[in-house]
């Protein structure tokens, strides 16, 4: 079996989406990202577990496993909770975010968010937004 052309290609998408926090009994808007990306960021990625929005929705069986997000944490190599929501990055971190990818070399593709953006597709499923495309080019010394 051959793997997909498209596989590896790189290119990760930032987003802001809605979390049940079931310790607060609250919803909050982290950052997330749509695969774990390469280079130092990997470091500020982790995985964790929540909860459907919503107790009626109905998956179909084309549905991923959307149960597992890769969220953008503020301290490298950590592991954050719902009752220690300071460790996860949130709408008003995007500046930071973004920041953070131009300095450890990362190219923002304003070009290919702009085209996505502009075309009408929802590329978040459900309530999560699509901030940017963004991959990673190591830094040559």
């Amino acid at each position: 079996m051959h793997g997909s052309k498209y596989a590896n290609i790189g290119t990760v998408i930032l987003y802001l989406e809605p979390v049940l926090n079931t310790y607060l009994g609250q919803y909050m808007n982290i950052l997330t990202v749509s695969d774990m990306p390469t280079g130092p960021l990997r470091d500020l990625v982790s995985r964790i577990w929540s909860e459907k929005l919503s107790p009626f929705t109905v998956s179909s069986p084309f549905d991923v496993d959307d149960s597992c997000k890769l969220v953008v944490c503020r301290y490298p190599r950590s592991k954050p909770s719902m009752n220690h929501v300071d460790g996860f990055m949130m709408a008003k971190d995007i500046p930071a975010v973004l920041s953070y990818l131009q300095t450890h070399g990362y190219k923002i593709d304003t070009d290919l968010t702009k085209i996505i953006q502009r075309s009408g597709v929802s590329i978040g499923e459900g309530t999560r937004k699509m901030i940017c495309l963004f991959s990673y080019t190591p830094m040559k010394i």
